[in-house]
Formats: structure tokens, C-alpha cells, sequence
């Protein structure tokens, strides 16, 4: 991501039932349902971050900004640029969900020195990220991703401290090895637990840094993934198609992670992964075949996927469900005219108590729901039904999926929503 790439461009109650509008979806008495709110790059870092008035020392981010509140100062100037207005008018949707996870594609760092001989290095003031994370209720913050080491350790450290302060989960990375490969555990009501994993296929240099997950396509990844959401004490069996190096830091992991104690048997599994090029429409069929792997071999519900910048097709695999870009929700990026990375999409799946396929009571996949943005003067704005660009996410959603097996449903939702059936049972 560069400048000449990424240039800077631009109260609903958590849990309420509401039929109409942006609530939960109706539920009876013998069948309850719940919302798990997906979004792709949260990138708060650069001018949004300067907008506010504690931000980090930046001349150059801070003389484009200056810019932009001159031209729209009835949105930008005197304080009308609040912690809530990066969400816009997707803020109703977030709140409303039972669990709101989204991809935090910057760090959150006052560190000053920036990660070496590398393009695009975004932060923001530590400050900012708890009450903008709060105003939409983000339960979960993913920190796999190529932004989380821009300004090095220190800085990852400091934004996990963060996190934790704003008290919103996080896994993918963090100050020790047990942090980065944990999943984060959400809670649902009823004592539903959703346990979500993050790992990114990039920047490769990263591999080193035993505090983040990194992956690739190689028969070793696949075995530790399965050690990790599986069995950790598997680990070792992937050593042998290692160097030295490696094994040394995989064993270092696998120690770690067997000192991690969680449930055995979430209710819902969750696979957050920052991968694939920018700016290609079509996952590459080892991203497929990945995708795939963690559904038939991990136990995964839902993959998360997110990086492109752009939306990607749906895939509806033996009744899970993998997203394979959710798409940029909000940033300061230039808009690249033929893959139009300012159109996004809230994505929202929707689960409710039943007989799963292995017999057992518990939660099972319903519906995708998707709701088409557009991020506009660094806002997020859900796009009404009968604007031209929900139009062309839709066709492209619809196309994209096409291709994958996968095919909307007809029409759209009282909400103007793209709908996905998923049968899961």
C-alpha cells in the first residue's frame, strides 16, 4: 500500500429482537437466534487518526487532513468527527449484533520508529482505538494482519495493552507466543462460546516474529493448524519439513500452546484470516483448498477471510460458510476505479439453536446476510437498496459466488440485505 495507492479519500441496544430494522432477527419460543457481525480492514491510522484532537505526531498525514477539514468542515471540523463517525450509519448494525468482529488493520501505538524498508507503516494514538472500538460495541479485534508490526514489537505490545484496556478480545498476535495462537473466546448467551483463530499469509518477513501468526500453503501449515484447533501436542510432527530455525521457533510455539486451556468444543468456530494479493478478484486455488482444510479437518464454521481491499464471492462448503474478502469497511485509501475498494459490505451471519449434523444440540449456521457500504469522507455508510453501487456489489457478490457453487437468494431482505441460504443441518 502506498500513498499514490492508499491515498486519503475519504442507539440501538446490543442483542435487541427487533424485526424491522437493524435488530436481530424474530425469534420464537422454542428456537433462539443469534448475530455474528463480520466486517474486512479497519484502517484508522493516517488522517482519520489526525482528525481527532489527540493523534500521533505525523506532519505530512496531519497537513492533508488540514485539507480535507477545510473543504468539509461542517463534517470534519469543530469536533464533528467523533469517536462513532468512523462506523457512519453501519453503527446501528454493529451495535445490534449479538457479537461484532472485525479485521484492526493498523496499530495503535505512540512508538515512533517504523518497521524497516517497508512501503506502508499506519498507526494511531492509543487514545482513539477504546471508545471508537466501544461506540460499536467490537467484541473482537483481529491482529493478523500486514499493519500489526508497523512499528515493531513495542508497538504490537502496546496495542495489545489496548485492546485489553477497551476490554475487546484479540487473537493472531500479541506479546507472547500463547497470545498470538489462542483463539479469542466470545461469549453468547446461554453460554454459547465462539472461539475465533487468526493467522495472515503475510508480509513473509514476519515468520520470524514468534508473537505472530503466520501461515502459508505448505503441508507443515496445515499441520499446525490442525494442532492448534485440534491437538496442540501435534505440533511436532510438522518439524521434519522445517530448517533449523524453524523447528527451533515451531517448538517454542508448540510448548506455549500446550499450556493453553480452552474448551474443547465451542459452539462455533471461527477461522479470521488476512490473505491473498490486492486487488484480485478470485481466491488462488491454494487459498481454496486452505479454506476448505480448516472446515473439513479443524472443525470451522466460518471463515473470515480479508486483505484484497475489495469484495470477494461467498462459498457455501458442506453447510459452513467462508467469505473470502469482506472488503475494506473503513479507511483514508484512494478508490481504484475498476476494483472500487470504497464499496465494502457489513456481513452478517445469522445462527440459531438446533440439531447440528452430528446429532448433537447446538448452534447451526442459518444465513449470510450481507449489506452493502460505501466509506465516504472517512465513514462507513450502508448503501440503500436503490443506489447504483449497491447494485454493483450485488452483481458482483452474485457473479463471484456464481463461480465458487454458490448462488443468492432472489430478491433481497426487508433490511435491502444480500441473502445467502446456508443448510447446515
Amino acid at each position: 500500500m502506498t500513498w499514490s495507492q492508499p491515498d486519503p479519500i475519504s442507539t440501538i441496544p446490543k442483542n435487541s429482537n427487533s424485526v424491522h430494522g437493524y435488530g436481530e432477527t424474530k425469534t420464537t419460543m422454542t428456537t433462539k437466534t443469534f448475530t455474528l457481525t463480520f466486517t474486512g480492514d479497519v484502517m484508522l491510522g493516517r488522517v482519520i487518526d489526525q482528525l481527532f484532537p489527540t493523534h500521533v505526531h505525523n506532519p505530512k498525514d496531519q497537513r492533508t487532513t488540514e485539507h480535507f477539514m477545510k473543504t468539509y468542515p461542517t463534517l470534519l471540523s469543530n469536533g464533528n468527527y467523533t469517536h462513532a463517525s468512523p462506523w457512519g450509519t453501519t453503527l446501528p448494525l454493529l451495535r445490534a449484533s449479538s457479537l461484532t468482529l472485525i479485521n484492526l488493520e493498523t496499530s495503535a501505538t505512540t512508538v515512533p520508529d517504523p518497521w524497516p524498508n517497508k512501503a506502508f507503516n499506519y498507526r494511531m494514538h492509543p487514545a482513539n482505538l477504546p471508545p471508537i472500538l466501544q461506540a460499536a460495541n467490537v467484541n473482537y479485534a483481529g491482529l493478523a494482519n500486514n499493519h500489526t508490526l508497523d512499528f515493531g514489537t513495542e508497538g504490537l505490545v502496546e496495542t495489545v495493552w489496548t485492546l485489553k484496556d477497551a476490554r475487546v478480545k484479540f487473537a493472531g498476535a500479541g506479546e507472547s507466543v500463547d497470545q498470538a495462537y489462542r483463539p479469542a473466546i466470545l461469549q453468547l448467551d446461554d453460554g454459547y462460546e465462539v472461539h475465533v483463530h487468526a493467522a495472515s499469509d503475510h508480509p513473509r518477513e514476519w515468520n520470524a516474529v514468534p508473537t505472530f501468526h503466520f501461515i502459508d500453503y505448505t503441508p507443515a501449515t496445515r499441520t499446525m493448524l490442525r494442532a492448534l484447533l485440534l491437538d496442540a501436542h501435534a505440533l511436532e510432527s510438522s518439524e521434519s519439513n522445517r530448517d533449523e530455525n524453524e523447528r527451533d521457533l515451531l517448538r517454542h510455539r508448540a510448548s506455549a500452546h500446550r499450556e493453553i486451556k480452552v474448551s474443547a468444543n465451542p459452539a462455533l468456530k471461527v477461522f479470521s484470516v488476512h490473505w491473498g494479493p490486492n486487488y484480485t478478484w478470485r481466491p488462488a486455488e491454494k487459498i481454496r483448498s486452505l479454506a476448505h482444510f480448516v472446515i473439513d479437518e479443524c472443525g470451522v464454521d466460518i471463515v473470515h477471510g480479508h486483505s484484497s481491499h475489495h469484495v470477494q464471492g461467498v462459498e457455501i462448503y458442506r453447510g459452513k460458510v467462508i467469505i473470502y474478502g469482506c472488503g475494506d469497511l473503513v479507511d483514508d485509501y484512494v478508490v481504484h476505479e475498476d476494483y472500487r475498494n470504497d464499496l465494502g459490505a457489513v456481513w452478517r451471519v445469522v445462527v440459531k439453536e438446533g440439531d447440528r449434523k452430528d446429532g448433537k444440540e447446538g448452534l447451526v449456521l442459518d444465513r449470510l446476510e450481507v449489506f452493502p457500504t460505501r466509506i465516504k469522507r472517512f465513514r462507513a455508510m450502508v448503501l440503500d437498496a436503490d443506489d447504483g453501487d449497491h447494485t454493483w456489489v450485488r452483481r458482483k457478490i452474485e457473479a463471484l459466488s456464481l463461480d465458487l457453487g454458490t448462488v443468492l437468494r432472489e430478491g433481497l431482505g426487508e433490511e435491502g440485505q444480500i441473502i445467502i441460504d446456508i443448510d447446515s443441518r
